[in-house]
């Protein structure tokens, strides 16, 4: 029974690792964040929260100018929700 358990260890962790490595994470982070930036429709936009990692999404929270002549330069926050590692990203008006 020991040369089981002991076999069953042994064998965990010879496995390859499937972490990503830090720069991954960040390229990901960079890509979504600029696509949210410009999918935002904000003038000047920034991230002022983020990103939030969910198990498929990256949330963050934009601040920026509404671009329309009737908000008279106002600023607007906007949350962003993008689908990783492929997908588009949605705004939602940040209330």
């Amino acid at each position: 029974m020991r040369h089981i358990l002991l076999f069953g260890i042994v064998a965990a962790f010879s496995l390859p690792a499937a972490a990503s490595s830090p720069a991954a994470w960040d390229a990901l982070y960079s890509s979504t964040k600029q696509a949210c930036l410009q999918k935002s429709g904000l003038k000047n936009p920034k991230v002022i929260e983020g990103p939030v990692l969910f198990a498929g999404d990256i949330l963050y929270k934009i601040r920026g100018k509404w671009p329309q002549a009737h908000m008279q330069g106002k600023t607007g926050k906007v949350y962003c929700l993008h689908p990783y590692p492929n997908g588009e990203p949605e705004i939602v008006d940040a209330r």
